[in-house]
């Protein structure tokens, strides 16, 4: 399949990500970058929430429940901005003005930083229908097609997929439904719906995010709004760490999301720039970013409140500080007071609470405290290349914007993303980095890619001091200059986009040169070779083939730990097994244990026909993570009596189950 052919699921995606949320930010009055940024994780928050409400109403799950979801949404948040025009400031009268320089910059910078993004990912993957050759995917890419055979996209119910017989418990589903509608709309295989929609999410949500929070941090116009569309490309912790490790889908949506929504919240407390957002849209962004982060990944969310304390901190202090050069007494200060007492402890049941269990935040320290700090300050973490254009970038933007003492809470923000990566990666104290970081399983991966949320911002403010510097030369000697592009004009034109437009040039093919490695990472897990540790060449080749043998309506045996549960979403076949973590019922057991033996025990019998199992596939002990789980009943071979070997690729093969009747 070539990438060409992908165009209408590009479209789709697109779609997906954009209309729902466009209808909604369209009612608040949102307008240009601020519009665009929001659109789309308005639009996760609409499809998760519908997804969730839509069992309950006896509905089946598509884009038009969350298309009308949404336009119900706007017409009652318009009603809203109506009611209340007169006690709301309004924003100015859409007028339609003559583009300034500084905005064809940050369109620039936007288009060019979206497409190395793009380009990148499109390195990474190699082919629109590869998949990720690691553990997590077993679950992501079946989930998706449980979500489509069960017409049910709930976040509450989709562990009904792996939990056997228990009740099913809280998973973010909101990347799964996303994927599903994309395959609705287009048809196309699982494995490129996911690829084509994680390249919109990281090439079109992740810099539109970056951009408008850079807006709102430094108040600041097109050409550091623009550096920070291009810069957004230029760190490996994200978005191409997430897609690289684990793979993380659900946490990727969510830190794609996280900076517009953490902008939301600077807004909200006018901690920012507030002049292009109407008062209706500031206090409601906010929470509803928020829930939508929840429902992407509850990390998301906990990122979110780690990034936000800073904000609440500095919009009391700030208070305080009027409040006594206004001689307004002490009532007002001790009320705020009391409100950000209450906050904080709100925020530490939080972190009490929504936390993975215990078992499943195993993950060890991987370095000295040293190497940690050095990461952090080279934009290098995990051990990748350092990155020294951006690093230089940033280090240049945390000293300008101390030294404008504008919005330090942003580098109370950045601090906070190091200490939690220095902790979880070289933390000492085990009972120390378990309250500090248990929050996100105490992965590093993880909380390295929380880094890039500040660090292009940062980075984005040095570049543009940079560029304002250059400006400010350029035109301090225009006479002379003048002499050589013989007029004034295109002198003007010369300073205020060629040269802006070259610097961001030249911090372009600085900043992609240490990916280099990252994207060989990627690409090796995106392979599939005769080697390829969850799928190989010969497993694939006879699940594309299985339309041939098994019916539609067909269960098979299969043991997820050597791939074959991915007959379930790439050959779309019922499978006993959807996810390596799966709780089996009793009757999964004994197919999972003695199936090769169900001409000798007349309790496998039972078991295939209470499972409904008639085939089975054999991909052999060779596991994602290279250990041992058993399954030895699935080790079926050609001679096994009550079996009969259908089809066969390398060492892969397909059984039907004979000796049952």
């Amino acid at each position: 399949m070539s990438w060409y052919s992908t165009l209408p699921v590009f479209l789709a995606s697109l779609a997906v990500l954009f209309i729902p949320g466009s209808l909604i930010a369209a009612s608040l009055r949102l307008r240009g970058l601020t519009f665009l940024a929001v659109a789309p994780v308005l639009s996760v928050f609409t499809v998760a929430a519908t997804a969730i409400v839509l069992p309950y109403m006896g509905l089946s799950w598509s884009l038009a429940p969350a298309v009308v979801a949404a336009l119900v949404l706007a017409a009652l948040l318009f009603a809203a901005s109506y009611l209340t025009r007169d006690r709301l400031a309004a924003p100015s009268r859409l007028q339609f003005k003559r583009p300034t320089p500084a905005v064809y910059v940050a369109v620039t910078g936007f288009l060019v930083g979206s497409l190395s993004i793009a380009s990148e990912l499109h390195q990474a993957f190699g082919r629109p229908d590869n998949i990720s050759q690691t553990f997590d995917n077993v679950f992501h890419l079946n989930a998706v097609r449980y979500i489509l055979d069960t017409g049910n996209g709930s976040s509450l119910t989709l562990t009904s997929m792996t939990n056997g017989d228990n009740p099913p418990y809280f998973y973010p589903a909101a990347w799964h439904d996303l994927a599903s509608l994309v395959v609705q709309i287009t048809g196309a295989p699982i494995s490129v719906a996911a690829n084509v929609l994680n390249i919109c999410i990281a090439a079109v949500v992740w810099p539109l995010g970056c951009m408008f929070l850079t807006q709102v941090v430094t108040k600041g116009n097109g050409y550091v709004v623009g550096a920070a569309g291009l810069l957004a490309a230029g760190f490996s912790a994200f978005p191409l760490l997430l897609l690289d490790f684990g793979v993380l889908y659900p946490n990727f949506l969510a830190l794609s999301m996280l900076p517009t929504a953490l902008a939301a919240v600077a807004v909200f407390f006018a901690a920012g720039d507030i002049r292009r957002i109407p008062a209706l849209a500031r206090f409601a962004l906010a929470p509803s970013l928020a829930a939508g982060l929840a429902i992407a990944h509850p990390n998301g969310l906990m990122s979110l409140v780690a990034l936000s304390a800073p904000i609440l901190l500095f919009s009391y202090v700030r208070y305080c500080v009027r409040q006594r050069r206004r001689a307004l007494g002490y009532r007002g200060i001790i009320v705020f007071g009391v409100g950000l007492v209450v906050a904080f402890a709100v925020m530490a049941v939080m972190w009490k609470l929504i936390r993975p269990p215990a078992e499943a935040s195993g993950w060890k320290p991987v370095q000295t405290v040293g190497q940690a700090v050095g990461e952090v300050m080279t934009n290098s973490p995990m051990h990748h290349a350092p990155a020294w254009a951006v690093s230089g970038l940033m280090l240049l933007g945390i000293a300008v914007l101390a030294r404008r003492r504008h919005n330090l809470w942003f580098l109370v923000s950045f601090l906070v993303s190091a200490v939690l990566f220095v902790v979880v990666s070289a933390g000492p104290d085990p009972w120390f980095r378990n309250v500090l970081t248990g929050v996100w399983y105490n992965d590093s991966y993880r909380l390295a890619a929380l880094l890039p949320i500040v660090a292009v911002p940062l980075s984005a403010i040095g570049l543009a001091w940079l560029i304002k510097r250059c400006q400010l030369w350029w035109f301090s000697s225009r006479e002379t200059r003048s002499k050589w592009f013989g007029t004034r004009d295109r002198v003007q034109v010369v300073g205020a986009i060629v040269l802006p437009v070259v610097l961001l040039a030249m911090a372009l093919v600085f900043q992609t040169l240490p990916l280099g490695s990252s994207i060989t990472s990627a690409r090796n897990i995106y392979s599939t070779t005769p080697s390829a540790p969850l799928v190989n060449q010969d497993e694939m080749a006879l699940l594309d083939e299985l339309d041939k043998y098994v019916p539609q309506n067909a269960t098979i045996a299969v043991n997820p730990w050597n791939g074959s549960a991915m007959a379930f979403a790439l050959a779309d076949r019922n499978t006993t097994s959807k996810h390596t973590l799966t709780t089996y019922t009793p009757a999964v057991l004994v197919v999972n244990d003695r199936l090769r033996d169900a001409v000798s025990d007349p309790e496998v019998c039972k078991a295939v026909h209470a499972t409904g199992v008639g085939y089975a596939l054999n991909f052999g002990t060779q596991e994602v993570h290279g250990e041992d789980h058993g399954f030895k009943g699935l080790l079926i071979e050609k001679a096994t009596p009550g079996f009969q070997l259908l089809a066969q690729v390398g060492e892969a093969k397909l059984f039907k189950v004979t000796a049952c009747g």
